[in-house]
This record gives structure tokens, C-alpha cells and sequence, in this order.
């Protein structure tokens, strides 16, 4: 079977005309045959109105000649003498003759409060209850009353009147039978077929009398008529409308009502006569469609082939000349369009082409042009130099002078650049403030040369607008293939040499063999520190200060460790400054915090009284939650706040004075103490030492550690005891290694030691037996005395 996608164009032109054509047709189609079919609907329920107003007015004058003719019976004298006697035999001879005259198929003469005395029907005693009370009520209510109701399982129009005379009340009940009669009576009136049904529920149905003889065999017939549900609204079955309308209301087994059908033989015919003539209309219209289509196709398919031709060779990227095709109107407006659109194309393929290799501030090429050429370099194996340019400082350029002139700086740089590189030479901008040039093969030494000449010429004092400015830029050198064999080590060496040479003075590096290993290796630990701390790698050791005048253990400094799985021993300055660099500082501290909480169990049982120095970064002093993660490792801890003791570096207090000072008032006021580590080596002045919250000073070990051989060191450790305990502190000296430096320490009035020489960090689980050891070493290390 042919797809739509293998037919040509005047085949999709005949196709969309012709199926235009149809659904209009159909759609008009459509709307002719609801518009017929909601005609006949509505001629049905104009014809049952009509029909239901019928059988009210039916009903009502039927109830008014019932009622007069029940009532000049109840006036009769002989039925009121025959009343009068009491005797039942003669009251039913009565009520069979005067009722029957009345046309009632059912009498019953009851007493005024309403019990029986005679019925027509011998199956009712005497004596009891009527069995109309609903409609005895209303009899009392009204002096008469008409009800629809069911008795015996037939339905019967019940009428009620007061038999009067003297000493003589009662009351006379006639039935007059729902009957063939009634509903042949009403059918000939209305034009409709009639039913009489007593409805109890959706599953509980009686037909009383129809109009239909066919009905009774019916089954569908019966069932839509058995479902009927609400009133007065029009129902339809296969051959009828219905309506349903209710005759009586008091009825408790159900309701009584009248429905009347209207058949749909004649209105489907008429229907079906107008449908055949509106399809042969379609038929009609789709013939002439047919050949109009045809000759619109054989008129229009040539130029139009021809123009899509045309735009296929566009479409395809070639060029070709529309003059030969020969058209006017609207194809000849067409043809021009295309020829338009193919220039545009053109044009702006270029303009794409160039902006996706180019940069829009400096009109270089970009990174991804820059990295293409690498790419043919590196696969070629031709040798070169990469020179990387790094402006310093441009973001403040762009904060300070703005954004504009930060482009306009970008631009003149680059200017500068091509002016000076060889044209044969690749530059491109390779992001916000770097630069990068692929230079020829040579020796280092022209390499270098020509860097610093590079260097110079960026780096001269010139003139923006009415701004001058002397910017300064780190230069990179990365030699190819040998140093970098793809585009990622190429970025990432460059980098790194970038960050290498703003540290040197002359602000240009070569790339140095290794330095993209240590790179790696940082990030490596970076990643593992976080798993490290969730497993528990990380452990700590304790190394113990003792009191230099009385040589018993005071305290001990907590000091981290981690023993990587695959790597080993990581210096604690390497992982640390890693965790502060990669924000896992407070997690750190946190860990540490617990794990010291744990460790103190083992020996404050032993050594209640040894307190714990704690250190702490100048990213832990701003942490606001510090103080909360202390007090939960802490919670349970059977020491006292003030056996803790927490380090802090001079430079860590120096980065943020303010917030560093209240937290440290705050660890204050927790009651701990607090040391100030490394003195000597910050950058605090004496004043704001006097400021801050501290009681100990820790000499750094720096000064410490040849304190027996170094008189320079003498003179700054002394002194700064002395200042120290002027400002009511207490000195720790860090870095003890020999007796004769413990004995000078001890001389000038030192109060704490700390170093190998009384002990190396010890696991928390061997303190206990060091502290023991060292209590024998006591005498020889107290105090001579005076």
C-alpha cells in the first residue's frame, strides 16, 4: 500500500483538496442529521406535552362526573332508608345496585370514624377498618376526596362522600377500575399510545391496561418501561418516546401513573429519506471537487516541483540559479523569497560559524577554537610552547571601573598580544582574564625570552578612554606533546603553573614535572577525609605537659592522626589545611570533639585532675555552632568544663577580631580555658593580646627547639615569660628536646612543658602507664631548692 510520503506533490495537492471537500461535506453532513435528529426529538416532546395536558384534563372532568354521580347516590333516600336499618344484607343489595348504576367497580360504606359496615366485595368483613385511611383523612379534611391507588393488585380511581341524614353519618367509597376503557378513552384524544403502570421502584413494575397489545411480548419493551425513572422527562426505547406522568400520590405500595408513547417508525423514515438526499449532495460535491483538483494539480504541480527543488539544493547547502524557473503571482513571490532566504542562510551560517570559534569582547578565538587547534597539535605530535596569560587582579579592575572598561582592558590586552605574537601563531582567549598563544618549536632559553617580552608588553602603562593603567598578568609555559599529551592535562597544567607563577616575582613559571601529582593527591584526600570521617579512620593521640616546677603531669594536648588505607601516614598540617580549603573544618573539629569526649574516659578515672588542650581554626572560632557541638560531646563527660583548655593561633584570632573575641567569650563563659598557641609567629600586637579573654600563652617551638645553643632564642623565649606573667598569664613552652632546655625554662619560671623530651603523642590507652613511668623521673626534674 502506497504511503502518504511516496506520493508527489500534485498527488498531497489532490489529496488535501479532496479531503477538504470531505470533511466539510461530512461536517455538514453531521449537523444536518443532529439538526434532523433533535427536530424529531422535539416533535416528539411537543406531541407528548400535548398529549400529557390531555390526560390530565381527562383525569380531572372524570373525577368531577365520578364525583356527581357518587353524590347523588349518597343522596338517594332509598340508599340512606336502606342505611338507616342496620341490616347488611339489605345495605349490600343497595351498594351493588346503586354503585353499579354509578359505573363503580368497587363500594365499601363505612362509619364516620371508619369502620366497615357493608363492601361490595364479600372478602371484607364487617366492622373493620377501611382501607383507605389516607384517603379517609382527607375526606374529613375536605367533605370529599379522589385518590389513584392500588387494591387487590389493580388500580382504581377511589372516591369518597358523606352519606347524611337524620341520626344517620357515614361515609361511601367508590372504585372505579384504571382500565382499557379508560387508557382506549385517553389514546384517542391524545394521538398517543397509552399505559397504565403502578410503579414501586427501578426492579418493581406493574402494566395495569395498555393501548399496545403487542407490549406484553415485548421483553425490551417492558424492561425500558419497567427502568423508567424520573417524571415528565422524556425517555426513548428502540420504537417509542416515553413520558411518564403521575396520577396519584398516597399510594404507600407506590405510584400510579399514566405513560404515553409516541412510535418512531414514521419520524425515522422521514429521517432516513432526508439523510439519503444529503449524502447524495456529498456525493455530488465530492465529483466536482474531483475534477477541479485535477486540473488546480496539473496547473500548479510543475512550478511548484520546480521551486521545491530549489529549496532542496538550499536545504543541502548548494547554490543554483532560479532564473529558469518561470513563474508569476504569488509562485513568482515564492521564488523570490527563496532566493532571499538562501542569501540570509548564507550569511548567517558565517556569522554563526564565527561567533561559535570567536570572542565577542576581543574578536580572538575562543576556548573551544583554541582547543580544536591543541587537539590537531597533540594528535599531529608537532611541538610547541603553550604560553598561558592570567590578568592579576581583574576582578577588582571590574569592581573598581566597572564591567565595560574590564572588557575594554580585555580587548586592548588582546590587541597588544596579536600585535606582538607572530600571525602564524594561534591566540585566543580561553577565559574571563587568561589568554593562551601556541608558539613554534625552539629552545627554552628563546622560550623564556620571548615570555618576558610578552610579559612586558601586557603589563606596559597605557591609556583606556581617559583612564591610564598598568595592569600586571602571570605568565604559564607548557611545552607539547612532552609535557601534556590531551586537552585535559593540558588545562590542568596550565593552571597549576598559572598559580605557580603569580607566587614568584617575575610572575612567569615553567611547568615543573609533578606538580599535577600533588594536585591529584590533594584531591584525593579531600574526597577520602569525608569517608574517613564516617568510618572512623581518624584516631587521636595525647602528648602530655607537665609543670615545670613540680614535674607532675598536668595536661595533655589533643593531637589528630590518620592513617589513610592506601596512602599511610598523613601529616595532620597537610589534611588539616586541606579540610579548611575544602570546608570539612567543622565536621573535623566536631569528630575530634566527640573522639576526645570518648578517649578522656580511659584515664580521668585514674588522673581526675589532667586537663585537655583542644585546638581550634579561625573557621571553627566564626562557626556558629561550635559552642553546641562542644556542649553534645561533652553532655555526659565525667570531667569539669575547666579541665578543657582551647588553643587558638594568633592568625586565626587576626582574620576575624570581632567575631573571634566573642566566641571566645562565650567559650568563656562555658568555663573553659584559653591558650593563645603559637606565640610569636602571628601577627597580634600586645594590645589586642591585652583584649582578648586568654590565661595562657604557648611559645611556639620554633623558638624553643634550640633554646640550649641560640642566645638570640634565649633572649625572645625570657622576655616573653616575663611579659606574659606581667599580664597575669601562664606560659607553656613548646619543643623541649634536652634537659638544658628544660632547665633554663625552669630557671626563668616557665609554668609548663611540652616536647619529646618528656614525651612523644601517645595513644589515649597507654597515658596512664607514661604517667606512671614519668612520676619516677620526678625528682631529678623538680625545683632544686633555694
Amino acid at each position: 500500500m502506497m504511503r502518504l510520503s511516496n506520493l508527489g506533490f500534485r498527488g498531497r495537492l489532490l489529496l488535501a483538496m479532496l479531503g477538504l471537500v470531505l470533511l466539510s461535506s461530512i461536517s455538514i453532513a453531521g449537523l444536518v442529521m443532529v439538526y434532523l435528529f433533535e427536530d424529531e426529538q422535539n416533535r416528539a416532546r411537543e406531541q407528548l406535552n400535548v398529549a400529557q395536558a390531555i390526560s390530565g384534563e381527562v383525569m380531572e372532568r372524570r373525577t368531577d362526573l365520578l364525583l356527581n354521580g357518587l353524590s347523588i347516590v349518597a343522596d338517594d333516600f332509598g340508599f340512606k332508608s336502606a342505611v338507616a336499618t342496620g341490616d347488611a344484607a339489605t345495605i349490600r343489595s343497595m351498594l351493588d345496585n346503586h354503585v353499579k348504576r354509578a359505573g363503580a367497580d368497587l363500594a365499601v360504606l363505612t362509619t364516620f370514624e371508619g369502620s366497615v359496615i357493608a363492601s361490595s366485595d364479600a372478602s371484607y368483613s364487617s366492622d373493620a377498618k377501611t382501607p383507605f385511611p389516607d384517603l379517609l383523612e382527607s375526606a374529613l379534611e375536605q367533605g370529599a376526596a379522589s385518590d389513584i391507588l392500588m387494591w387487590q393488585n389493580q388500580g382504581y380511581q377511589m372516591l369518597v362522600v358523606p352519606v347524611r341524614g337524620p341520626g344517620l353519618r357515614a361515609w361511601l367509597f367508590a372504585g372505579f377500575s384504571l382500565g382499557q376503557d379508560l387508557a382506549d378513552a385517553i389514546a384517542s384524544l391524545a394521538g398517543t399510545d397509552v399505559l397504565f403502570q403502578h410503579f414501586s421502584n427501578a426492579t418493581s413494575s406493574k402494566l395495569l391496561a395498555s393501548t399496545l397489545p403487542g407490549v406484553w411480548a415485548d421483553a425490551n419493551l417492558l424492561t425500558k418501561l419497567g427502568t423508567l425513572g424520573n417524571i415528565n422527562r422524556l425517555h426513548e426505547s428502540a420504537d417509542y418516546f416515553i413520558r411518564a406522568v403521575e396520577l396519584g400520590g398516597t399510594d404507600p405500595t407506590g405510584t400510579i401513573r399514566v405513560l404515553l408513547l409516541s412510535s418512531r417508525d414514521a419520524a425515522w423514515q422521514n429521517y432516513y429519506e432526508r439523510i439519503l438526499e444529503v449524502l447524495m449532495l456529498v456525493a455530488v460535491v465530492v465529483t466536482i471537487a474531483v475534477v477541479l483538483v485535477l486540473a488546480t494539480a496539473r496547473a500548479l504541480g510543475r512550478p511548484v516541483l520546480d521551486l521545491a527543488q530549489y529549496a532542496k539544493t538550499i536545504g543541502d547547502g548548494n547554490t543554483f540559479d532560479p532564473s529558469g524557473i518561470r513563474v508569476a503571482g504569488e509562485l513568482g513571490t515564492l521564488r523570490d523569497a527563496l532566493v532571499g532566504m538562501r542569501d540570509k542562510i548564507l550569511n548567517r551560517e558565517h556569522r554563526i560559524q564565527y561567533n561559535a570559534t570567536h570572542d565577542d569582547s576581543t574578536g580572538l578565538p575562543n576556548r573551544g577554537a583554541m582547543n580544536a587547534r591543541l587537539e590537531s597539535a597533540l594528535e599531529e605530535g608537532r611541538p610547541g610552547w603553550l604560553i598561558g596569560f592570567s590578568i592579576l587582579d581583574f576582578a577588582d579592575i571590574n569592581d573598581t571601573l566597572g564591567l565595560d572598561f574590564g572588557d575594554l582592558v580585555l580587548t586592548a590586552t588582546g590587541l597588544r598580544l596579536r600585535g606582538s605574537i607572530d600571525p602564524a601563531s594561534p591566540l585566543g582567549r580561553t577565559s574571563g582574564n587568561e589568554f593562551l598563544a601556541i608558539l613554534p618549536a625552539s629552545d627554552e632559553a628563546n622560550v623564556r625570552a620571548e615570555a618576558e617580552r610578552l610579559r612586558d608588553v601586557v603589563e606596559s602603562s597605557q591609556t583606556i578612554g581617559d583612564t591610564p593603567i598598568a595592569i600586571k598578568c602571570s605568565v604559564a609555559v607548557l611545552k607539547i606533546p612532552e609535557e601534556a599529551g590531551d586537552i585535559d592535562q593540558v588545562r590542568r597544567r596550565l593552571n597549576l603553573t598559572l598559580a605557580q607563577a603569580r607566587r614568584t616575582s617575575g610572575r612567569i613559571a615553567f611547568y615543573q614535572s609533578g606538580k599535577d601529582e600533588t594536585r591529584l593527591r590533594e584531591l584525593q584526600l579531600i574526597r577520602d577525609l569525608k569517608i574517613g570521617l564516617d568510618q572512623g579512620q581518624l584516631h587521636m593521640n595525647y602528648q602530655p605537659k607537665v609543670n615545670l616546677q613540680t614535674a607532675e603531669a598536668v595536661q595533655v594536648e589533643a593531637l589528630v592522626r590518620w592513617i589513610h588505607p592506601t596512602l599511610g601516614f598523613i601529616s595532620p598540617e597537610e589534611f588539616i589545611l586541606l579540610a579548611e580549603r575544602s570546608g570539612q573544618i567543622t565536621q573535623l573539629t566536631r569528630y575530634i570533639l566527640h573522639r576526645i569526649g570518648q578517649d578522656s574516659r580511659l584515664w580521668l578515672g585514674d588522673y581526675p585532675e589532667l586537663g585537655i588542650a583542644i585546638n581550634l581554626s579561625a573557621i571553627d572560632l566564626v562557626y556558629p555552632r561550635l559552642l553546641d557541638d562542644i556542649r553534645s560531646a561533652f553532655a555526659d563527660w565525667p570531667g569539669r568544663m575547666d579541665q578543657l583548655t582551647f588553643e587558638v593561633t594568633e592568625s586565626a584570632i587576626m582574620e576575624d577580631p570581632e567575631k573571634a573575641r566573642a566566641t571566645l567569650d562565650r567559650l568563656r563563659d562555658l568555663g573553659a580555658g584559653l591558650s593563645v598557641d603559637d606565640f610569636g609567629t602571628g601577627y597580634s600586637s600586645l594590645a589586642q593580646l591585652r583584649m582578648l579573654p586568654v590565661q595562657e600563652l604557648k611559645i611556639d617551638k620554633s623558638f624553643v627547639l634550640k633554646l640550649d645553643s641560640e642566645p638570640k632564642d634565649q633572649l625572645i623565649v625570657r622576655s616573653t615569660i616575663e611579659m606574659a606573667h606581667g599580664l597575669g598569664l601562664t606560659v607553656v613552652a613548646e619543643g623541649i628536646e634536652n634537659q638544658d632546655s628544660w632547665s633554663l625554662l625552669q630557671a626563668w619560671g616557665c609554668d609548663k612543658a611540652q616536647g619529646y623530651f618528656m614525651a612523644r603523642p601517645l595513644p589515649a590507652e597507654k597515658l596512664g602507664e607514661w604517667v606512671e613511668e614519668f612520676k619516677l623521673k620526678r625528682d631529678e626534674l623538680q625545683t632544686a631548692p633555694a
